[in-house]
């Protein structure tokens, strides 16, 4: 049985709204080793990636008829669903039409919180994955190849012979990640010249994006942790340093994005990542994501010079009320103090913020506002605060503002949820005024003006800084 997976072809503006031009591209690993896993228990499965070849609507779909897989299995994020429902009725009515069965498979964040739902309102999808797909895709083709029933399937959601929807037992997250094979990079576009970090968060080209554990431990309203689970379950430093050789030695990458949210969470496993690095001596730069409270300046000290030159901290917020009512699990004063350690250590920081919270208004936007002209931050990126899915905040935004979720497609592009303490237009008007007000300041402004004729870094760091600039000088 031929399966194709696929990456759908939702496009940076989409996602990013007036900034797209500074987006990410980054490969999608976990289809990757999905495929990878599959091929090497002898299936038939190869990749699509629509968003990366910045494929249209009717160009995917040509392509999959190209093909002609037995089955599809898409990536489905809330964003996703209409495009994938689109395509996968597309192809049903082609297939059907030429008296044959096509299997729309989905899975990914949507799938796995929405779990029955998925399938009770969109009809013309056949399968859910629910969680982790690494082990349940294989078993999945595995029923559907040999005439297996798929209620022997755990973490799946189907429709039984009486079109009914069953969801099987959950199954339990892998334990051991250095289990999972290495990604076979081979498998998607040209890694080095389809996919790429946001260019704020490139320091040289050729650039990839890595992940490197699973889970988190934080209990911030605005997220959901579980469908990796709240416990953080990590690589080993072993395990994730021969992931990067991988990379450099058959792609030619030479700088590494770590996506994890958590990545320095454990810090015993990061030192012992910078050592090998530090051992080895590569010609490696590196950025990743942390939070406040699990960095010190040992810690910082040791990335540094292992090759790391920035670090993403989830800041959100300059005022104690919003943290608070995010559950962010920081105070402003642990924000001031871990910003201060980056600056001695001369560590790049990226500040993560989110304008429009619970209880958002006037007087804490200006202590943002003051907040930011305060501190060490290289750069910056706001998002609109948006409540997700099955997050706690989904549930609590009634009891503090308006929220239309047609708005913005969960992405923080657009104002889908408006504090009362403000209107949708202060929203817009505060955030590109921050933004403005960030990128203006003479330090960082000339900071980009030298991106741009920096002629070693590569055309996303140009298209980045100009997006930037755009949107700031923008009326």
């Amino acid at each position: 049985m031929k399966t194709l997976l696929i990456q759908p072809p939702v496009h940076l503006n989409e996602l990013y709204g007036e900034l797209a031009g500074a987006g990410s591209e980054l490969a999608p690993q976990g289809l990757c080793t999905i495929a990878t896993i599959a091929r090497q228990k002898g299936y038939d499965v190869s990749i699509l990636d629509a968003e990366a070849l910045r494929l249209e609507v009717d160009e995917t779909v040509q392509k999959i008829l190209e093909i002609q897989p037995d089955a599809v299995g898409f990536t489905l994020y809330t964003t996703f669903v209409p495009i994938v429902k689109d395509i996968s009725t597309r192809l049903k009515k082609i297939y059907h039409e030429k008296g044959r069965e096509l299997f729309v498979l989905v899975g990914g964040s949507h799938a796995t919180i929405t779990k029955e739902r998925v399938l009770i309102e969109h009809s013309v999808f056949d399968i859910a994955c629910i969680g982790e797909g690494e082990i349940t895709f294989v078993e999945i083709l595995n029923a559907l190849q040999n005439g297996k029933n798929l209620k022997e399937v755990k973490g799946v959601v189907f429709r039984d012979k009486d079109k009914q929807v069953v969801a099987t037992e959950k199954r339990p997250f892998i334990t051991s990640l250095d289990t999972i094979p290495f990604p076979d990079w081979s498998l998607l576009p040209e890694l080095k010249k389809f996919y790429r970090p946001a260019g704020d968060s490139l320091k040289r080209a050729p650039s990839a994006g890595i992940v490197t554990s699973r889970g988190c431990d934080g209990k911030c309203y605005f997220c959901n942790p579980w469908q990796l689970g709240k416990q953080v379950r990590y690589h080993t430093a072993e395990y994730v340093y021969k992931m990067i050789l991988d990379v450099m030695d058959n792609y030619g990458i030479r700088d590494i994005y770590i996506q994890d949210d958590t990545f320095v969470m454990n810090k015993d496993n990061v030192m012992a990542f910078c050592k090998i690095l530090i051992d080895e001596k590569l010609d490696l730069t590196w950025a990743c994501h942390g939070r406040v409270n699990h960095i010190d300046k040992e810690l910082l000290q040791q990335m540094k010079k292992s090759g790391c030159w920035q670090i993403a901290l989830g800041i959100e917020s300059g005022s104690q009320k919003i943290l608070d009512n995010i559950n962010k699990g920081a105070t402003v004063e642990q924000n001031y103090n871990a910003l201060k350690l980056c600056e001695e250590v001369g560590m790049d920081v990226k500040g993560l913020f989110m304008i429009g919270c619970f209880g958002e208004d006037h007087d804490t936007v200006k202590e943002t506002i003051a907040f930011i002209k305060k501190v060490h931050i290289t750069d910056f990126h706001m998002n609109f605060f948006t409540p997700l899915p099955l997050t706690v905040a989904i549930k609590l935004w009634p009891k503090y503002g308006r929220f239309d979720p047609s708005k913005g497609a969960f992405m923080g592009s657009t104002p889908s949820f408006v504090p009362f303490g403000l209107t949708e237009e202060e929203l817009i008007y505060y955030r590109k005024y921050i933004y403005r007000l960030f990128y203006l300041r003479p330090k960082i402004f000339m900071r980009y003006l030298l991106k741009l004729f920096n002629l070693s870094h590569s055309r996303k760091i140009i298209m980045s800084a100009i997006a930037f600039l755009r949107y700031v000088l923008k009326k």
